[in-house]
């Protein structure tokens, strides 16, 4: 495993550390590869491999499309969705890689667990987030 993957490793641990609405904390490649973390151990998926695969992929195309207005809007800091059964989180990461976090829909704070992610981030991969 490579200094890259345990560094990813990490942080997706830490992320499950935040809070136990945590569903999911992953990092996914740019070609939509599931490189580190995943499922917490205790919650079932709740879309299988194969649609699990075709949602990071999405991800990452998603991401890589806002790229282009950067210039007028500044880098994409994380994007956010709420769905009737889900919440989940993306946050772009140095080297093509990006976060995806999900949360139980439940959760009221999920506003403060996004700023803690963002410190993980930052404290972790000296990435500046601002």
């Amino acid at each position: 495993m490579s200094n890259h993957n345990n560094k990813f490793e990490k942080l997706c641990n830490d992320i499950f550390a935040l809070n136990p609405n945590i569903r999911f904390a992953g990092v996914v490649n740019n070609m939509g590869t599931l490189v580190a973390g995943g499922m917490r151990q205790s919650v079932k998926s709740m879309e299988d491999k194969v649609d699990s695969s075709k949602l990071y992929l999405e991800s990452v195309l998603r991401s890589e499309m806002r790229k282009d207005f950067d210039t007028e809007f500044g880098k994409t800091i994380y994007s956010y969705s709420e769905r009737e059964k889900i919440k989940v989180a993306s946050f772009p990461l140095q080297n093509d890689h990006l976060l995806r976090v999900s949360i139980e829909k439940q959760e009221q704070s999920h506003e403060k667990i996004i700023e803690n992610i963002l410190k993980i981030i930052r404290d972790l991969t000296g990435q500046d987030s601002s």
